[in-house]
Parts: C-alpha cells; structure tokens; sequence
C-alpha cells in the first residue's frame, strides 16, 4: 500500500553554507543566487537544490502579500484573499482588501507588484534549470523528472499572472533584461504555453513520488494545473463567444486527473474521508495533489506568526488575534443537511436556531455561537460573550470566526500556525470537472457523480434528478464556494464567470445576537458594510513600475 500519495512542498531553509552542512538533504534549500551558473550546473545535487530553492518561493495563501522572511504579513496590510471576496472581511483596519471592497485598486497596489515579481523570479529561475540540465553529468532519468518539475513549477506561474492579469509576456529563454523588455502575449498564447508547459512535465513525472521524494511535482499535479488553466480558458471572462470545445476540452482535462482517482480509477488519489481534518493532517492525506509545505518554524518563525494572524479566534484567553471574519452571506450559502437552500421555504430553515440541521462543513469552516473551541470552550458571540468584548479590536466584526485550517491544538499560547497551504486537491479536480462537463453537454450523469462524491464526504444528500443546465451551474457555483471556500478559488472564480457585479456588490451582512429578558437568544442580520466592485477589475492592473521599465507593455482596460 503506497503511503502518503501526495504532493507536499517540503521546504526545509538552509541555516548553513554547503561547506558547513553536516549532511545534505535532497530537498535543503540552498543559497543558489549566491553562485554562479557553473557551480550550479556542475553537479547534479547542487542543482536539485537549486530547484528545491524555486519550490521556496511559491506563495503562501496564509499570507499571500509578502513571503519575506521576518515580515508578518501585515505589515502589509494584507492576508487572507478571501478577505476580498463574499466570503470574508479583513479585521486590520488597515488591510488593503478594504480598499479592493470599495472598488479601489490603484496601479502602484504593492499587492500586484508582489504577483508580478514573485512569478517572474520563479520562470526566471525555471527557464534557466530547463535549459542547463541537460549538460549535468548524472542519473539522466532523475534529470528528466527535475526537468519535468521546473516545467511545472513555471507552467503553475503563468497561470498564476493570468489568472490575476490576463494576456502576459512569454519569456521562455534565460537571458538579459533587455531581453525581457517584449509587450503581452494574447491570452490564448498564453493558455497554449501553460499547456504545452503542463503536458510536458507530465510526460517526465511520475504519478507518486517515492517516500524520499515527496514535496515535489507529480504527473498528477501537471494534469490536474492544465485542467485549471482549461477551465479558466474556458470561462466566460475569457471566453466571451462561450465556444464549447473549450469547454470541452476542460473537462477532458479533468477526467484525466480523475483516471488516478478511486475505482474505476487507480485510487492514488481521492476525497479524504474527514473534511475537516484533510487541512491539517499530513500523513496519509491523498486529497492533496500539489501544496506548498510550511517552512521549518525554529529558521523562519515568522511563518507561523503570520499564519496565526488570521487563523485564530480572539477573546478566549489564549493570545490569538482574530484577523479573519467569515461574512452572513457565506453563512447563508451553506444548505440544510436535508439538501435544501435555506431560501426553501420547506428546508425547516429556522434564523433564531441558525445552525441546527446545516451542511456539515458549516461547522468545519465556521466557528459561530456554540461552536466548540479546544480545551471545551464554547464560542460565544452574543453581546457580552467571550468573543464579543467590544473593547477588544480584535472582536470579530462579522459575529463569526475561522475554524477551516485551524488545528486548535497549536494556536493562541499553544503555538503558530504549521499547515501546509493546498494550491489543488481533489474535490476541486471533481467541481471542476462539473462545471466544463455541465457546460459542455448539460447536466448528465457524470456530472451529477463528480459534484456528488463531494456532497457525500460532507454528508449531503446527492443533488435531486432533472436539473436543467442553468439549475445545475448555480448548484456548482455554490459547492465550490462552500467546499473551498477561503482556499482563493472565490477571488477568481467570480471573476472568471464575471458575475462581480453581483456577488462583490451585495451587502456584507453580519450577524447579532443579544440576550432578552428570558435568556434567550435572539438574532439578527444586520448590514456590516456595502462594496463596490468594477467590472474591468476582474483583472488586476499591470503594476506601474513594471510600465516603467517596460513601455511596451499596455496597462489593463480602464486601469489609470
């Protein structure tokens, strides 16, 4: 039985020189931009730790604004993305999602700058090991793999510039920064080289890795990014004629990934069985295809602080700090566990008794009034409770806290965060095989057994027979947001079905709750705040110094 069959980035940071390590890992971190291109490519493991070191500079969702060491994130102003959605409001009054809320983001966003540097620092580094390893004396079936992972990992960063700026430029050769100086590629060129991209490092990869070599790019995760990447191709924003064999070809792209899922697939891969605990434990997760391991807390501590800022819940006396405050409006997308929105007027919704009888990832994802805290205690968000202390700026806004990715048994005085961030796991390959296949061909049969696997795991009854095309886009709309929501699919998704001046212009409710004169509990949903969202913000603003250096590069529409 093949163990732990997932893709984790370990990222264990070098301390040392090389001429001090005792012993060399093969996944260490090494200080590589300190040599030069000869000794790096001299020797086949001082090499793979150059490629190791790429690994290190994929983004952290925990704090997706800035990964610079010693930096808390917040520094910034910015963490979660989800804070910038529907989803979640930012309790930093000095976040920048505030200003992203409001419909304001202005071409000098530090926020875009950091995408933009971020994923070009990782194809720089990408194009130059694609095109020294061959020359590397050694093992050439282990040169092909690393070959096949830098693939990868520079596929994963156009799609990562794409899904934030649309049409980028392609560099694809290691060269000089004059070199660099080329105006965007087309989006469709752009899709074509992540593909290209993504189908050759599945054809160096293997499907696992060996126990040894885990944290690294798979098959899998190659096939899984180009099922993202077809979706996103195939989604209204940048699909506006709605040509169906895109969409075609995404879920094509999916069923591929799901070739290595349970029976009739191979099972390397599939739903773990515990939806909560598939964020925090490690061994033996097979949900997880491709995620960015957490750095080693005791070289880079400022990880788990950073993460700690927002997953936490304040005023239980345990030193946590309540950044992240999930909105009513998410709350309210969670169905009754009998399958029914809560719109139903027959689901036995009941607004004083709000949580009884919900989707069993309400409580997984959510922490509201009675929730069950670690060490026993019971969440209280009434006026006067322990996590309604108006005194305290860390109160959460909304009447709700995040309990999705949080171990309560290493937060507040117990401990930093430690989890890994998941970039794809399984029940997504399944969603997104739902929607492109619904869109391609309508609701048939496998689309009704890949939303239900993800239904099931949650305990929610399979979705009810003779939906209609539109019916069931709505359905997959709302599963994914529930299922991965705060996992910075929303940011994008929304923005991909360019429906933001619907979802990102409706009221951000929160929810209150008083004690009357019996002791009873009473609740409302009052408006916490009103956004506004543009519709040429489904792209972020090419940042203004990378025009500067760049004349050739022509800003976003209505970006001024």
């Amino acid at each position: 039985m093949l163990t732990r069959k997932l893709t984790w980035m370990v990222v264990v940071l070098a301390i040392g020189t090389i001429a001090g390590s005792c012993k060399r890992g093969l996944l260490d971190v090494f200080p590589s931009d300190a040599l030069s291109d000869a000794t790096v490519f001299s020797d086949l493991n001082v090499a793979n730790r150059f490629l190791t070191n790429i690994y290190g500079t994929l983004p952290n969702g925990f704090a997706r604004r800035d990964q610079n060491p010693g930096d808390a994130g917040w520094s910034r102003g910015m963490s979660a993305l989800a804070m910038a959605t529907d989803d979640a409001e930012a309790n930093n009054l000095a976040s920048s999602t505030h200003g992203i809320n409001n419909g304001v983001i202005p071409t000098t966003w530090a926020y875009a700058d950091d995408i933009w540097t971020q994923n070009y620092a990782i194809i720089r580094k990408a194009n130059s090991f694609i095109e020294k390893i061959d020359a590397v004396p050694g093992d050439q079936n282990l040169k092909n793999r690393m070959k096949g992972e830098a693939l990868f990992l520079r596929a994963f960063a156009y799609q990562e510039l794409v899904k934030c700026f649309g049409g980028v430029p392609l560099i694809l050769k290691a060269g000089t920064p004059e070199e660099a100086i080329i105006p965007r590629d087309t989006i469709d060129k752009c899709v074509q080289q992540i593909v290209a991209d993504c189908d050759a490092a599945a054809d160096l990869l293997p499907v696992v890795m060996p126990a040894s070599e885990l944290g690294r790019a798979t098959k899998v995760a190659a096939l899984a990014l180009k099922a993202r990447i077809l979706l996103y191709y195939a989604s209204p924003l940048h699909n506006p004629n709605n040509v169906q064999s895109r969409w075609t070809d995404a879920a094509n792209a999916a069923k591929a990934v799901m070739a290595y899922g349970p029976p009739p697939g191979s099972g390397d891969y599939g739903l773990y069985p515990d939806y909560y605990r598939l964020f925090i434990d490690k061994a033996g997760n097979n949900e997880v295809i491709f995620a960015r391991k957490f750095q080693n807390p005791s070289i880079n501590p400022s990880d788990g602080a950073r993460n700690k800022w927002y997953m936490s819940v304040p005023g239980v006396n345990d030193g946590a700090w309540g950044g992240f405050c999930p909105t009513q409006n998410l709350v309210d997308a969670y169905e009754m566990k009998n399958g029914k929105p809560i719109t139903d007027p027959t689901s036995g919704y009941d607004p004083q008794d709000p949580y009884t009888n919900r989707d069993s990832r309400l409580s997984k994802s959510v922490l509201h009034q009675g929730s069950l805290y670690k060490n026993g205690i019971i969440i209280e968000t009434f006026r006067g409770g322990n996590t309604n202390n108006t005194n305290r700026l860390d109160s959460p806004k909304t009447g709700y806290g995040l309990l999705k990715m949080v171990d309560t048994s290493k937060y507040g005085a117990n401990g930093d965060a430690d989890n890994d961030w998941i970039f794809i796991r399984y029940a997504e390959v399944l969603l997104n095989y739902a929607e492109a296949q619904n869109e391609a061909v309508g609701p048939d049969a496998s689309v009704y057994d890949a939303i239900n696997q993800v239904r099931a795991r949650a305990g929610q009854p399979d979705l009810p027979g003779g939906l209609s095309q539109t019916e069931m886009r709505q359905r997959i709309w709302n599963e994914r947001r529930v299922e991965l929501c705060f996992e910075e699919h929303r940011f994008f998704d929304v923005r991909r079905w360019k429906m933001g001046s619907v979802y990102f212009t409706e009221p951000i409710r929160k929810v209150q709750i008083h004690k009357d004169d019996n002791g009873d509990l009473i609740y409302s949903y009052p408006v916490w705040e009103t956004r506004d969202f543009k519709e040429f913000q489904n792209f972020l603003p090419i940042p203004q110094n990378e025009i500067d250096r760049n004349p050739l590069l022509i800003q976003n529409k209505d970006y001024n």
